[in-house]
């Protein structure tokens, strides 16, 4: 099996780069709002990493950053939440990219949406009450701002390793 060197350091860079925003936001945007609710800087790791290597690596990362990232801020407790958020994501992030109906932008959104709502089932396991789905609402709204905020780097980023040629 031969390794590509390349992909194998631009991944290495997106996982670093995942937990170091991950660091910054939790400093930062530490419960401003509501506890819980972060813009999700890491994610755009996530995004370029889905158009970078496809499904299963930005699968993998998405899951190495939330173990990481959870078990460096001691955090833990919210394991469960991270899996089924970035699991939901990727796969509804991939897919919409699939169709090719959507752009980054698109992509982005639905991700966000995803994820929130593979929290929000995470939750209703814990709590064992489907609760926390009457959230969904709010939080997808807080969510999808979010993602769209979140757009402009990751264009930024993907525009920049094309032209460094990292991609496949």
């Amino acid at each position: 099996m031969r390794v590509n060197i390349k992909r194998l350091a631009v991944f290495a860079m997106l996982l670093a780069v995942s937990l170091i925003l991950s660091y910054i936001e939790n400093i930062v945007f530490s419960d401003i709002f509501l506890p819980g609710i972060k813009l999700g800087l890491s994610n755009i790791s996530v995004v370029v990493a889905l158009y970078l290597f496809g499904f299963a690596p930005a699968l993998f990362l998405g899951i190495s950053k939330s173990i990481v990232s959870l078990l460096v801020f001691g955090r833990l407790s919210g394991l469960l939440y991270s899996l089924f958020g970035i699991v939901f994501s990727v796969i509804v992030m991939f897919a919409i990219k699939k169709s090719g109906l959507f752009s980054v932008f698109g992509v982005g959104i639905s991700g966000s949406a995803a994820h929130i709502a593979g929290q929000l089932l995470a939750a209703c396991i814990m709590l064992s009450s489907t609760y926390p789905l009457s959230l969904f609402p709010f939080l997808c709204t807080v969510s999808v701002v979010c993602a769209a905020i979140l757009y402009y780097p990751e264009r930024i980023v993907l525009s920049f390793l094309r032209k460094k040629n990292c991609f496949d």
